[in-house]
């Protein structure tokens, strides 16, 4: 099990400590975004490269770029399952937004699936990374059982990357310069404190 405000107080002192390079790598992320082709990697190599901030290793642009080539096409297949699922997700509930009986209960059922899989994603980039066989079946499996084995630890986790996130987009700043780096690192940390405690 982790410890959810040592790993929030660990994601934090190492973003303290290497605040430029992060803030680059998280300005480089939001550039990317405005260019759809290049979203999925971009996050993915994101990911990578606050793990290797928290390994204490130095990565400049010329390992950013090899892991962009790297990661490109498994973070596609990643950027359009999705696609998928938030696609489908979003259609029902705005088709059926206005509907009542048992379309309320419906509409909770696909509120609960968009967090869930939220959930999911946000530890996704980290497990691939860690393990050896890198399928997507086996990442998310993983991500799954890390929710279970820290049922009442990652509800904190989750609602500091929400109001991260409220408040990053709210005053817009954050969310250019530090948002994704602070999501990374979070759920990086959190990823290796639970292998080390199984371990």
């Amino acid at each position: 099990m982790i410890r959810p405000f040592h790993v929030i107080w660990r994601a934090f002192a190492v973003w303290w400590d290497q605040w430029f390079i992060l803030t680059i790598l998280n300005i480089g992320w939001f550039v990317a975004q405005l260019f759809v082709v290049m979203g999925p990697p971009a996050t993915a190599v994101l990911f990578a490269m606050t793990q290797r901030t928290l390994d204490g290793d130095f990565w400049d642009h010329r390992e950013v770029g090899q892991a962009f080539r790297e990661m490109f096409w498994p973070a596609w297949r990643w950027g359009a399952l999705n696609l998928l699922v938030v696609g489908v997700a979003a259609f029902n509930l705005l088709t059926y937004a206005d509907a009542a009986g048992v379309w309320n209960l419906l509409r909770m059922v696909w509120l609960v699936v968009l967090v869930l899989w939220g959930s999911l994603n946000l530890f996704y980039w980290p497990f691939w990374l860690e393990q050896d066989d890198r399928s997507m079946w086996t990442t998310y499996a993983n991500c799954g059982r890390f929710l279970l084995l820290n049922i009442w630890q990652t509800p904190l986790l989750l609602l500091v990357c929400a109001l991260l996130t409220v408040l990053s987009v709210a005053t817009t700043l954050p969310f250019t310069l530090a948002l994704m780096v602070w999501l990374g690192l979070l759920a990086g940390t959190a990823v290796r404190h639970s292998l080390a405690w199984q371990r």
